[in-house]
């Protein structure tokens, strides 16, 4: 200890470091804690698992079709296409997981209601197994404000007790019926729900809960819970994920989503065909009644002129006629079929699928064409809004495509007119060849020529219907399943070793983040390690714990007391002579920052120390404010300090009083609390006091008062050859250091040092930051209070020496 000094400076302020050395030794000590804790979150945990639904997820991956003729921007840029492609896809997937299709889902699979086995930790899920049945008509179901449930309990033969609670109108309602028979109606505020039992399912032993739904919330969190996204690097691989309570349940909730998926589709694309079809089952009446008209004029004409035969100069001359007529004829028909599908096309809404029923392919083609982006647009605008890309640019393209089928079938009336006219006038040229020809045969000829023109539109509508048909029967899915919907036995949630090893780092947490919280928001320290990490001012000494039964006492140190405290005591007393003023130090002062930090005790004991010594000692009390020195010796405090320093006694020796418990300790009390403390202590009468002193005693501990409270020991420091600055372990602060520091820069100090009291060495942080598993055997010796021996120290009477 011979170089332990300090400089008045503020190079004796250790820098503020976080101490994580001390906290890491604290997490040691507190192992005990830790391993509690971890338990707990286990347990916890373990708890939670079991109290959790396991879910499995099912999987199915689908190819998703979309014909590429079925695209609407097939002729743009290859960007622009794929960049398409991949919003006609996306919007197809918004489609699959719509309300409507979901719905259709829920309602065909029974999932609004939901069965359960009543279990202690959680409800055990049924599925197609459910011993009862709730049933409640659609129009209530639909408008549930808050799901219903339904406890039955079997009874034993035919009898049950049902319960059921819900919320109607945010007020809970509870019903209960006993002893009843199945099946029974619950009768609640928003709906009455028959129970029955369901015959095919003979067990029914446990308590089983019904709970019913609304479809429409049923199918929101279908919505939420099935996952469709793209397969990577792919852009028509879907894949589709469902986490059910049963696997069973989730394939045919998958299974149903695809079937009434592309169910819809198929309706799409034959909803063009239909609309063409009844036009030409229309049509083919008409034409087939019409047909039959002609046909009775020509018997009707042949029985009127007895017309049997047409002779062969009669032939000979009609031949280029009758060429000209079936031209007429064709030209014709198709001008009354554009006309009839014009008039159609004109009338019709700009959203509604035409019929494409001509010979002309172009026009057919653009028409057909048409129809598709139709089918397409409603269905795109049905999981969409107006403002949507998609649906604003096939609008554009639906008007525009309309205004074209309209001026391309004017063209192609305009055509035919222009072509029927010519060969008109090639007829009425002919015909003025057959002047000669009786009128009787001209009349039978426009009668036939009438009649093969029925005949080619009723056979061109027969055609046309046949087409239709198997266009319908050709029709195919546009998901088609690549692999079917399929889970592993192992459940995906709750994930059992997630859940375990979260358990787990709470369990360290929780104590770890308690004492570093506990650390930073109270910052002790519970020894001289801790303390010396926080300051460089010289520690030079620790005083323990009082064991069980001394906590009251006064005096801890005697002639023959070998306790661990007295023997820190003892080391303190040695540390101090070997510091560089140690020797020749005669007033030793103790001051603290607080009241509470153990200064009187320390002084007390620091002076019978001496005493033991055979050196005349004396312990004063310059506490003026709180004097406690008097009572800690059994004195009383009606005379001392204060009557000396204010004059009311001379002589010193008056005011002394020797010790009970060493004739070489005297004690000068601090005398009655004065109006005046401060200015007393810098009267002359102090520093002759102080001579006095000196010259009567070999030491003079000094108990002032603390300097982060009030002045009085700052007055004083000047008297002391050496100071102590008494700490006390788990109950002082860094702010305590900080007053010492700030006290030091300002040379109030000149050979300042440090104790800690109160340290508690039989605690594991001691044990582990100072020795590790040894550290009972430590620096200090061990104490063994079952033998009062203390290993390196005294021995008391009648007990013989041993080390632990």
């Amino acid at each position: 200890m011979a170089n332990d000094s300090i400089e008045i400076n503020n190079k004796n302020k250790e820098e503020e470091v976080f101490d994580t050395t001390g906290l890491l030794l604290s997490y040691l000590a507190n192992w005990k804690w830790f391993l509690l804790s971890v338990i707990i979150c286990l347990i916890l945990g373990g708890l939670y698992i079991a109290s959790r639904t396991p879910l499995y997820q099912v999987k199915a991956s689908i190819y998703l079709k979309v014909d590429q003729e079925e695209n609407p921007f097939s002729m743009g840029s290859s960007d622009a296409m794929i960049s398409t492609k991949r919003m006609i896809d996306e919007t197809e997937l918004e489609i699959m997981k719509s309300k409507n299709n979901l719905l259709k889902i829920v309602d065909s699979l029974n999932l609004a209601y939901s069965y359960y086995n009543d279990g202690v930790l959680r409800n055990p899920p049924i599925y197609k197994k459910n011993p009862i049945e709730a049933v409640l008509d659609s129009g209530s179901l639909r408008i549930l404000d808050a799901p219903i449930e339904i406890k039955v309990e079997p009874l034993g033969g035919d009898k049950y007790n049902i319960s059921a609670k819900t919320s109607f109108k945010k007020e809970k309602e509870k019903k209960e019926y006993e002893n009843v028979t199945l099946p029974a109606k619950v009768r609640l505020s928003q709906a009455t729900v028959t129970i029955t039992r369901v015959p095919e399912i003979e067990e029914f032993d446990n308590t089983v809960i019904a709970v019913v739904n609304n479809p429409l919330e049923v199918a929101k969190r279908l919505s939420k819970d099935i996952k469709i996204e793209f397969a990577e690097k792919s852009d028509k691989i879907i894949r589709i994920s469902y986490d059910a309570n049963k696997i069973e349940k989730g394939v045919n909730i998958i299974n149903a989503l695809i079937d009434f998926y592309n169910a819809d589709i198929i309706a799409d694309k034959n909803r063009s065909a239909i609309q063409t079809e009844a036009f030409i089952i229309e049509r083919l009446v008409n034409i087939s009644d019409e047909l039959k008209d002609v046909e009775t004029r020509l018997q009707e004409y042949r029985q009127a002129h007895n017309v049997t035969n047409i002779t062969a100069q009669s032939n000979l001359n009609l031949n280029l006629q009758s060429r000209y007529i079936k031209e007429q004829n064709d030209i014709e028909a198709e001008i009354q079929i554009i006309q009839e599908i014009e008039k159609v096309v004109s009338q019709a809404d700009i959203y509604q699928t035409l019929p494409a029923a001509l010979e002309n392919s172009t026009i057919t083609k653009i028409i057909e064409d048409y129809n598709r982006k139709v089918s397409q647009y409603n269905r795109v605008s049905q999981s969409s809004t107006l403002d949507n890309p998609l649906v604003v640019n096939l609008r554009s393209d639906l008007e525009r495509d309309k205004e074209r089928i309209l001026q391309n079938l004017a063209t192609a009336k305009q055509g035919l007119i222009t072509q029927r006219n010519s060969i008109n006038a090639l007829a009425r040229q002919s015909t003025s060849e057959l002047i000669s020809t009786p009128t009787i045969d001209k009349g039978l000829q426009e009668i036939f020529r009438e009649q093969q023109v029925k005949v080619n539109i009723y056979t061109f509508l027969l055609q046309r219907r046949e087409e239709i048909a198997l266009q319908k029967t050709l029709a195919t899915n546009t998901a088609r399943l690549i692999d079917d919907p399929q889970s592993e036995d192992k459940p995906v949630s709750p994930r059992k070793l997630i859940i375990l090893a979260v358990a787990f780092l709470l369990g360290l947490a929780a104590p770890a983040a308690l004492i570093l919280v506990r650390r930073l928001l109270f910052p002790i320290f519970s020894d001289q390690e801790e303390l010396r990490r926080l300051t460089k001012v010289p520690v030079i000494g620790e005083i323990c714990q009082l064991e069980k039964g001394q906590e009251n006492a006064n005096i801890v140190v005697g002639e023959n007391v070998a306790t661990p405290v007295a023997e820190l005591f003892r080391l303190l007393r040695n540390n101090i002579s070997f510091t560089r003023s140690g020797a020749e130090s005669k007033v030793i002062l103790l001051t603290s920052s607080i009241s509470g930090e153990g200064k009187t005790f320390v002084s007390a004991n620091l002076a019978m120390t001496y005493a033991l010594m055979g050196k005349k000692t004396l312990v004063i009390g310059m506490d003026l404010r709180r004097p406690f020195l008097a009572r800690r010796f059994g004195f009383d405090n009606h005379l001392g300090v204060t009557t000396y320093l204010s004059g009311q006694e001379t002589d010193i020796n008056k005011l002394v009083i020797q010790s009970k418990e060493n004739p070489n300790l005297y004690i000068l009390p601090a005398g009655p609390v004065p109006p005046n403390p401060n200015e007393l202590l810098m009267s002359p009468n102090m520093a002759k006091l102080m001579q006095e002193l000196r010259n009567s005693f070999d030491y003079v501990i000094i108990d002032s008062a603390p300097i982060g409270v009030i002045s009085d020991s700052l007055i004083i420091l000047r008297y002391s050859d050496l100071q102590i600055y008494v700490t006390r372990a788990k109950y002082s602060t860094k702010s305590s250091l900080n007053i010492l520091h700030q006290a030091i820069d300002d040379g109030k100090f000149s050979a300042v040092y440090l104790v800690i009291n109160g340290v508690d060495i039989a605690s594991n942080s001691y044990v582990y930051r100072r020795y590790g598993e040894y550290g009972r055997y430590g620096r200090y010796g061990s104490y063994s209070r079952r033998s009062g021996v203390y290993g390196y120290g005294y021995v008391s009477k009648d007990k013989s020496s041993k080390e632990e």
